[in-house]
């Protein structure tokens, strides 16, 4: 069943609009505090006890009046609520376990631009909602009106509409975290520029840098409301590859809006993505033994040049459906210890609580670099990437791929010709009206010229079908 908000990272879009307006926040604020409030009573908890929620956000200047919206709703509910303000997403994961917090929301539209926003939810132990806890809160929240009606709950109403929220500072806590993780790691070999994309990264990256030995020099690390991911961060990796080819670095980091995710460059500026550092990763772990069914998880999206890596070392790809979310839970059911995507968005198994963190992933990579004595460039090296072409496809409705005839039999077609030497992934966007086309192979031209077909193919078979996949008239 599909979701009507949530998308495969939450809920996220213009700030002020939609879902994202006050009075459909307070509404999810309202159904969340019940969902957490249920939780804590089936626990046992005594009458009248408080489900403790744990609230964060990035730098957007939308965050903190989102905050105070989600907190009315959750306020009427009975929960407890704790702002820990601007901390990266996974410092929210890592606060609610360290608290016993039932919920966690992270108020963040990652790599978008200044004017989105988004909203993720986190459940008991800091991992997020499953699909089933997902569907029951959008069902609660159309009882109280949806996303239609512009009033208030009568709930929030009659307790006032004020917030009793407790504020703390998320960052030390996370910092010290990192940092008694990583105790003993040495840093002082490397010179590197880090990007913090004006975000949640700009207290907690430099810091737990420094603290371990490197030499750090910022970019974009004094947020202002506005500036985030503007021209910077892990989607505009020219800032760190540019400084790094005029060789005053070993290295560069580039970290998304909410630090989650980390991408690097090497020194001559060439861009280490995801797959790179899961091959690293994954070949490091595996030869100390320390990698889990020699298998690494991995999106339908990463590259075919990781698998042909890791197939000669003998470790398995375990692709899955694309979000961090289908990726945790492959690795939870396979007991698994490292997986990821391809943006530089990493888990780890049980030692971090398969928990996205960029800081974490950097630190892991570098640590990887130590102890195999390879240079960040050798490492890319090493993953010769297969051409890879991805197409964003502006469309109105989103019919059921497997329901449009013509675009599979080009998809059948192109397979029986190319065989392994093709891989096509065909999807909608899980947050815009886009439908994405991946084709990868060992020809670029071919490879190309199929993407730019597909795309045609199904913008052209939409306009004759109907949202379920039904020829119209």
């Amino acid at each position: 069943m599909s979701r009507t908000w949530f998308g495969t990272d939450g809920i996220r879009g213009k700030a002020g609009v939609g879902p994202l307006a006050t009075p459909f926040l307070v509404r999810l604020g309202l159904a969340l505090g019940e969902q957490a409030q249920a939780d804590l009573g089936e626990r046992g908890a005594e009458p009248g006890a408080q489900a403790l929620v744990l609230l964060a956000r990035d730098t957007r200047e939308s965050g903190p009046a989102i905050t105070t919206a989600l907190a009315d709703g959750l306020n009427a509910a009975g929960a407890k609520v704790i702002d820990l303000g601007v901390l990266p997403t996974p410092g929210l994961a890592m606060a609610m376990r360290a608290r016993g917090a039932l919920r966690g929301v992270v108020i963040s539209a990652s790599h978008n631009p200044w004017e989105d926003n988004g909203v993720k939810v986190f459940g008991a132990g800091g991992h997020k909602l499953t699909d089933t806890q997902e569907h029951a809160l959008e069902a609660r929240v159309e009882d109280l009106g949806g996303e239609s009606d512009g009033r208030l709950p009568a709930e929030v109403s009659l307790a006032g509409g004020a917030s009793a929220v407790h504020e703390d500072d998320g960052v030390a806590e996370y910092v010290d975290a990192v940092l008694a993780h990583f105790k003993g790691l040495d840093l002082s070999r490397f010179t590197m520029v880090v990007d913090c994309a004006h975000g949640a990264a700009s207290r907690t990256a430099p810091a737990v840098l420094r603290a371990l030995g490197a030499t750090v020099t910022l970019e974009c690390a004094e947020p202002n409301g506005r500036n985030i991911n503007d021209d910077c961060g892990s989607t505009h990796l020219d800032r760190i590859a540019t400084a790094n080819r005029d060789g005053q670095f070993d290295l560069g980091l580039a970290f998304d809006g909410d630090a989650d995710r980390v991408l690097m460059v090497d020194a001559l500026g060439r861009a280490c993505t995801g797959d790179h550092m899961l091959g690293l990763l994954g070949t490091w772990l595996d030869g100390a033994g320390r990698l889990p069914g020699s298998t690494v998880v991995a999106t339908v999206m990463s590259n075919l040049g990781l698998q042909r890596m890791l197939d000669s070392h003998g470790i398995t790809l375990l692709r899955t459906a694309v979000g961090d979310r289908y990726v945790k839970a492959a690795m939870r059911t396979g007991d698994y210890g490292l997986g990821g995507e391809d943006s530089g968005h990493l888990l780890f198994g049980a030692e971090h609580e398969y928990t996205g963190d960029g800081l974490y992933t950097a630190l892991r990579v570098l640590q990887a670099l130590i102890d195999t004595d390879q240079t960040l460039a050798q490492v890319i090296d090493a993953m010769p990437v297969v051409p890879q072409v991805l197409l964003n496809v502006p469309v109105e409705s989103r019919p059921p791929v497997d329901r449009l005839p013509a675009l599979q039999e080009r998809v059948a077609m192109a397979e029986g010709r190319f065989g392994n030497d093709i891989r096509i992934v065909l999807r909608y966007s899980g947050t815009e009206r886009l439908a994405r086309v991946m084709v990868e192979g060992i020809d670029g031209d071919t490879v190309d010229d199929l993407a730019a077909e597909l795309s045609q193919v199904w913008t052209e078979e939409i306009a004759i079908h109907g949202p379920d996949g039904a020829a119209t008239a």
